[in-house]
């Protein structure tokens, strides 16, 4: 394996997300919050580490990686930068350690939202806006990755290249996130509320500069416009390369994906509604409307927004926000989970042989889309599911050990590696993970980033056939 493409690539990464560092700065520097001085010496430590890549990368070039080289590359970038991200809140004394630090970055750039901040008001809005920014970030580069790097169930190209499909992509993500800022301001929102929620939403991350999350916010507007936009971040993205070049709305039939995202989100959301109604949770039906279709969004795209600590919601409810975080939005989107696409598949398969069951002759292949769906897509799918269950039970099973309640671990170990962020119990909505062991804490960072960097990948680099010839 030749290290000096992997090198060069870490490098070209991190540089680019200690450049971003320069936008809070300049906040900071307008503002006068006291957060300059941490965000300067984050800067100078990726820049530091920049060089350093860089040098010892050399030449190399990067359109010749092997797919060894692709996959190390996209997990080392990930895991690096992260810890990068993390810098501001050491410095900043956000978070008390280093391992916090890190923490609190992971969650950021993986766009999972669970957070070890306490304190939300002591601080600097600048560093909050990094907060936010950061998530943002990581949600246009899994887009970006996913294209170029992590196999799919369904991977629609939409332009002949690779390079052209994720520019096109990136636009759309930020034409939506301006459009969020300016609905969002339009309903009064200051500059920076408007900013840090527009980049929360939109990269499905969660992150809010308040501790009590979207219920800092009075009224239903925030609420209204939050899950709406929620609703698009997590569609997949492709839908919206059909509404410019055929200039209308298509129809969902022509993307079963988000026809059953789209039906995900509307049978879950009325029966949580009913329920939360039905168990006295509102008093009225429109208030139990509007916090049920609300979580459902904020769960299912997997971003972790919270108005209320639906820990404390009857069990049918929490069940239903359990499936969710498993669930999560589509492909081709910075939603997390095992994605709506798998999901439809295993679905299709299974009534399939249900089918073959009562028709042994009969030849009834499964179809998405009209298509019948590769035996290799199949596969490929039930091994994914298999893998995340795997995965799930085993940190599931180390949190139960490192101390934390059954309950919590659960909806814990899904939350993270779902990229929901908030839990339940320790971890909770109105909780946060600052009280968790060290050692959860560690867990937990694993699961993260084995949900953002699609199951395989990163236990893949610890194998001994991944390093072999």
């Amino acid at each position: 394996m030749n290290f000096r493409p992997v090198l060069r690539f870490i490098a070209a990464a991190v540089g680019g997300i200690t450049l971003s560092m320069i936008f809070p700065a300049l906040w900071s520097l307008i503002t006068g919050d006291g957060g300059l001085k941490p965000l300067g010496c984050s800067f100078a430590a990726g820049a530091v580490l920049y060089a350093a890549l860089r040098r010892a990368g050399g030449n190399a070039s990067l359109g010749g990686m092997t797919v060894r080289e692709a996959i190390l590359s996209a997990v080392s970038s990930w895991m690096i930068v992260s810890v990068v991200v993390g810098l501001p809140y050491m410095f900043s004394g956000a978070v008390p350690g280093i391992l916090d630090a890190v923490f609190e970055g992971v969650s950021g750039f993986t766009t999972t939202g669970a957070s070890v901040i306490t304190r939300f008001e002591d601080v600097p809005r600048s560093i909050l806006l990094w907060r936010s920014f950061s998530q943002w970030l990581g949600g246009m580069g899994i887009v970006v990755l996913a294209l170029a790097v992590f196999p799919g169930p369904v991977h629609e190209r939409l332009t002949p290249r690779i390079q052209q499909t994720a520019a096109f992509l990136c636009k759309t993500y930020l034409v939506l996130t301006c459009a969020e800022f300016l609905v969002l301001s339009a309903g009064g929102l200051d500059l920076f509320d408007s900013l840090t929620l527009s980049f929360s939403t939109l990269s499905t991350g969660g992150f809010s500069p308040y501790r009590d999350n979207i219920g800092h916010f009075a009224g239903s507007y925030v609420k209204c416009a939050t899950a709406f936009f929620l609703f698009i971040s997590a569609a997949n993205l492709t839908f919206f390369h059909a509404m410019t070049v055929k200039r209308g709305f298509p129809t969902l039939g022509e993307n079963p994906e988000v026809k059953f995202y789209a039906m995900a989100m509307a049978v879950t959301g009325t029966v949580s509604s009913l329920l939360l109604y039905r168990y006295g949770v509102f008093e009225t039906v429109l208030q139990s409307a509007a916090e049920g279709f609300f979580h459902t969004a904020s769960i299912l795209s997997t971003c972790g927004f919270f108005t209320a600590d639906y820990g404390e919601w009857p069990a049918p409810v929490k069940l239903i926000m359990l499936a969710l975080m498993f669930c999560g939005g589509c492909s081709i989107s910075p939603a997390g989970g095992i994605t709506c696409v798998r999901v439809l598949v295993l679905i299709r398969y299974i009534g399939t042989e249900f089918r073959r069951k009562l028709h042994p002759r009969a030849i009834a292949p499964a179809r998405l889309g009209g298509s019948p769906i590769d035996s290799a897509v199949i596969s490929s799918c039930f091994a994914y599911f298999t893998a995340y269950i795997i995965i799930f039970s085993a940190g599931f099973g180390l949190l139960c050990l490192f101390g934390l309640e059954m309950t919590e671990a659960i909806w814990g170990a899904a939350a993270a590696l779902g990229n929901v962020g908030p839990g339940f119990g320790l971890s909770g909505s109105d909780a946060g993970y600052a009280n968790l062991p060290n050692a959860a804490k560690i867990v937990y960072i694993f699961l993260m980033l084995s949900g953002r960097l699609e199951i395989f990948t990163l236990p893949l680099i610890f194998t001994p056939r991944f390093w072999g010839r």
